[in-house]
């Protein structure tokens, strides 16, 4: 953050974000709060085929997609969304929405306004060797430890709450 607290242009290539593994996904970091003094973060997503994100509600930030490749299928106040590469997908703040991959992977664009949720994923997560699904032997954080990080980021960044719900059908 520079002294006048205003964001500064930069630029990062996928190949160079932060790459770290959790919840079976490859997540690269393009733009964190750090990146844009908490206006907005950016993440390029890797995900296998299946469901990818329970019911939840950002109550604080506004969250969109962008298909760049595959499939999936977005349950948004219960209607499903179709979206083939191409699409972008906006959910307001205080929106129920899920989703799930129909194509074998779907690589996308996910970001949060303001931002917060990739301080989770940070906590939460692995640092990723290389940039691949996640194998399925790796060794997550301990659920006590993230569980006292995930209370400390929000605290710090209010738009990372997220309320996951129980009972959704998609």
């Amino acid at each position: 953050m520079n002294p006048q607290n205003k964001s500064q242009a930069f630029e990062v290539n996928h190949a160079e974000g932060r790459a770290y593994w959790g919840m079976g996904i490859l997540w690269i970091m393009l733009a964190t709060a750090e990146d844009t003094n908490g206006a907005y973060s950016c993440i390029e997503e890797l995900i296998p085929q299946g469901p990818a994100a329970p019911a939840h509600i950002h109550e604080a930030a506004n969250e969109t997609f962008y298909i760049l490749e595959g499939e999936a299928t977005f349950f948004v106040e219960d209607q499903p969304i179709k979206a083939t590469a191409g699409s972008f997908v906006s959910i307001p703040q205080g929106t129920k929405h899920a989703f799930q991959i129909d194509s074998e992977t779907v690589r996308l664009i996910n970001t949060y306004v303001p931002a917060g949720f990739e301080q989770m994923i940070m906590a939460t997560t692995v640092p990723a060797e290389v940039r691949t699904l996640p194998p399925a032997s790796i060794a997550f954080p301990n659920q006590e430890q993230s569980n006292r990080a995930m209370e400390q980021i929000i605290q710090k960044y209010p738009a990372a709450k997220t309320d996951f719900l129980q009972g959704y059908e998609s």
